[in-house]
């Protein structure tokens, strides 16, 4: 029976891995929805931060898709991608989402989550970036620049991260903090269909923007 588990695990892997078909000319993003599976990142009222961030890169992948991108999820469903065996969950689902991006080779990585704080007052976005790959920076401060023209709340500048993910990425990549669940109005609005779109729009709006300026990154 274990052996039938593991094998699954490897081919849904696989599945999920080679189901988006990239043509050479095609910009590349990887999309992480954060956390999942045992882990549900911040919980608050009920409101699973883990949920909130697929319905996020879901809607996300959409726009970057409509925009000409090709688009591949580190994860599709509600579950993390770790074995049911592993020891420490976290390090086996880090290592296979790594893994899935060195497999996957993109051009760009964007890890979707939401924060929180002690002050329920407290509220915007906030991108954090891979401070050793070139051009992560450009694109964290595209989207946060993207966000200020809309006159959508910012938290704070935007700041280098040693988050595993993001730190060890081979291409350039992000961390979007989409907003605090621990702010009543903004936790309201992150469940609604029609914020999911306008973060989105400004995210793909964003990195459409960051990808034309650069000289060293693929055309859609």
């Amino acid at each position: 029976m274990c052996a039938v588990i593991i094998l699954l695990g490897l081919w849904l892997d696989a599945v999920q891995s080679t189901a988006t078909v990239i043509a050479p000319e095609q910009f590349h993003v990887v999309l992480d929805a954060g956390h999942g599976g045992y882990d549900n990142g911040a919980c608050v009222d009920g409101v699973s931060e883990a949920g909130l961030n697929l319905q996020i890169v879901k809607v996300l992948a959409t726009e970057l898709r409509n925009r000409g991108c090709a688009v591949s999820l580190t994860r599709v469903d509600s579950e993390s991608l770790n074995p049911p065996y592993a020891k420490n969950k976290k390090v086996a689902d880090m290592a296979k989402r790594r893994e899935k991006i060195r497999t996957l080779n993109p051009d760009l990585v964007i890890s979707i989550h939401l924060n929180t704080y002690p002050l329920s007052s407290v509220s915007g976005l906030q991108c954090f970036y891979a401070n050793e790959t070139t051009g992560s920076q450009d694109y964290a401060t595209a989207i946060q620049d993207q966000f200020n023209r809309s006159g959508l709340p910012i938290y704070k500048a935007v700041k280098p991260t040693d988050f595993n993910l993001v730190e060890h990425s081979p291409c350039p990549a992000v961390l979007i903090e989409c907003g605090f669940l621990t702010n009543p109005r903004e936790r309201q609005l992150l469940q609604t269909a029609s914020y999911q779109q306008i973060l989105a729009y400004n995210i793909a709006t964003a990195v459409i923007t960051a990808k034309h300026k650069s000289s060293t990154i693929r055309v859609c």
